[in-house]
């Protein structure tokens, strides 16, 4: 014969059991997961933004060729990247810091000559020692275990495409700005194109597809690892930074009248080239990078 005791704890127990199934919905609705933000891919250059040590400064270039370190992207808050695309770790995307988004790059593994195509469709990294941002899958395919030195070279022709394909918007005398429309008329073939000042003409009319998940074989190397302090015009300028700095001046071949550069190293390892970087912003020199040649 059951006990008072076990009849009320059975009693108990069903009325736990009942207030659990009661919570159930709720729980589910707590863990509801977020709807896919949608996708607004458009031309994105925007304003200046601020990283770990200092400004980043974006600005439209299509002839980007550059060595450093890579890092891994992780994903932006929201889902959404700055140029409207849907983040996704499996897509062949990347970060970068001042490059017009979207934009078309070649990334070169320096350790084992791995090449991936990407589109850089984020700001970042905010690391002023790390030059690109890769998706997780880019970094896979490229064989990126930790930090990274790489090559980014920019396919021009394909960035341009996007650029004017998206609405890059256009370049104007803003005092001088029509208040209606302007008609741009061929001498030769009679054909005409209308350009306005209504941000509604910046609509997209490029697909913007995911780039295939694949990478070619090139060849490994450079890997000597250096700061750039900076590239100057006279070299009295680039003797007195690489004195305060602890590095040496070499003759630049950049041209554009900057012919001598102040670099520091080479350095064993990363650990290094990051210290060496950080000495630079004690000396008194902003917009120092890491190289690789």
């Amino acid at each position: 014969m059951r006990s008072a005791s076990d009849f009320w704890g059975r009693a108990l127990s069903l009325r736990n059991y009942g207030v659990a199934l009661a919570l159930l919905p709720l729980l589910a609705a707590c863990h509801r997961e977020e709807p896919t933000p949608a996708a607004h891919p458009h031309y994105e250059l925007g304003s200046a933004w601020r990283g770990t040590h200092g400004w980043f400064y974006p600005a439209e270039q299509f002839d980007y060729h550059v060595t450093g370190l890579a890092t891994r992207q992780h994903a932006p808050v929201g889902g959404l990247m700055a140029d409207g695309e849907v983040w996704s770790a499996n897509g062949m995307t990347g970060a970068h810091q001042t490059l017009q988004l979207p934009a078309i790059v070649s990334v070169r593994n320096l350790l084992n000559g791995r090449i991936v195509r990407i589109r850089l469709t984020d700001r970042g990294p905010a690391d002023p020692g790390r030059i690109i941002a890769l998706s997780p899958k880019a970094a896979d395919l490229l064989g990126m275990t930790a930090d990274t030195p790489v090559e980014v070279t920019e396919d021009e022709a394909a960035s341009r495409s996007l650029a004017e394909g998206l609405g890059r918007p256009l370049a104007q005398n803003i005092s001088a700005a029509p208040v209606g429309e302007v008609r741009e008329t061929s001498l030769s073939d009679g054909s005409s194109r209308v350009y306005g000042n209504d941000s509604s003409a910046a609509a997209s009319s490029v697909a913007v597809g995911p780039l295939p998940a694949t990478w070619m074989q090139g060849s490994p190397g450079p890997l000597g690892l250096y700061v750039l302090m900076g590239i100057f015009s006279g070299h009295a300028t680039a003797a007195s930074v690489a004195m305060r700095c602890g590095g040496t001046v070499q003759h630049a071949s950049e041209g554009a009248g900057l012919e001598w550069r102040a670099l520091g190293g080479p350095y064993a390892d990363t650990a290094q080239a990051d210290a060496a970087l950080d000495r630079t912003r004690l000396c008194g020199v902003e917009g120092a990078r890491i190289i690789v040649e």
